[in-house]
């Protein structure tokens, strides 16, 4: 049976975390707002038919638009009256923000319809915060990410790691001494 996650929920599913008062962020939350930025791609080789409005980029593939950042090894679009609508991007893909990063063998990016979606072995890290499934999908627009498991018996799997937060003494407990004290003077 495939198991879903929601990354949009891992505040409260990570128990552990809430218990030190740390709430797990989305790492992709936010990006909605840079799904309408101009889209930067570099790479070592690329050709272009612009007859057919498509393009495939090859070699150290860089991808930025706002705070999102996509690398791969190949990636192609297909465009539409010069506006890119449909990005394939393939090897070694890492989907990238401020907030933590995703990779996979694959990612497919529909630009109108502001979804991401990553195959392949996905790792989705946010700190500390590791999660692993075989399918990612990312909605830029609303934050929402879904790691799904695959396969007979397909899980997704995560490891969360509360913050330390120093511990505080109940109110009227004197604190410890760091040293013995007698008679107001420290002894050796």
């Amino acid at each position: 049976m495939i198991k879903t996650l929601l990354i949009s929920s891992l505040a409260m599913t990570a128990t552990s975390a809430l218990a030190y008062g740390q709430a797990a962020n989305n790492p992709f939350s936010g990006m909605g707002r840079d799904s309408d930025q101009p889209i930067a791609i570099t790479a070592d080789s690329t050709t272009a038919d612009m007859q057919n409005e498509t393009a495939t980029y090859s070699g150290n593939v860089r991808i930025v638009q706002g705070n999102l950042h996509m690398r791969a090894d190949t990636l192609s679009i297909k465009a539409s009256k010069g506006t890119i609508e449909h990005i394939q991007a393939d090897g070694g893909v890492v989907l990238a923000s401020p907030q933590g990063q995703a990779t996979g063998s694959t990612a497919t990016y529909d630009i109108m319809q502001r979804v991401v979606k990553m195959g392949g072995k996905v790792v989705l890290v946010n700190g500390q915060n590791v999660l692993q499934g075989t399918s990612l999908v990312v909605n830029l627009a609303t934050g929402r990410a879904d790691l799904t498991g695959g396969g007979p018996g397909g899980r997704v799997s995560g490891v969360f790691s509360p913050t330390k937060t120093p511990k505080i003494s109940a109110p009227g407990t004197p604190p410890k001494p760091t040293e013995d004290v007698k008679d107001g003077k420290p002894t050796p």
